[in-house]
């Protein structure tokens, strides 16, 4: 019988350790689909992705550009939870290995 994996054990399933930040930067997603990038706040980040605070709850497609600066990074949101969204660097995972 498989049980319920406890958050200490889903954590330790990422790729890359978290920083958390609480807020205290910004970055903007780009949605692609002709709508203005959406500025939001960083709440915390790794090399391979990060948990974003959106300014509400907004419909996003699952291939998105996270914008810092004048710099795109291909991206995919990964899980969403009202306001906040985890954000997964596609291009990045082969970067750490």
């Amino acid at each position: 019988m498989s049980r319920t994996p406890q958050p200490q054990e889903v954590s330790d399933r990422r790729d890359a350790p978290r920083i958390a930040l609480e807020g205290q930067y910004s970055l903007r997603i780009d949605p692609c689909d002709g709508r203005e990038p959406i500025t939001c706040v960083l709440l915390d980040y790794s090399v391979t992705g990060m948990r974003v605070e959106l300014p509400q709850e907004l419909a996003l497609p699952t291939n998105v550009h996270v914008v810092i600066g004048k710099i795109a990074h291909n991206a995919r949101i990964v899980w969403r939870k009202g306001n906040v969204a985890g954000v997964d660097l596609v291009d990045e995972h082969h970067s750490i290995y």
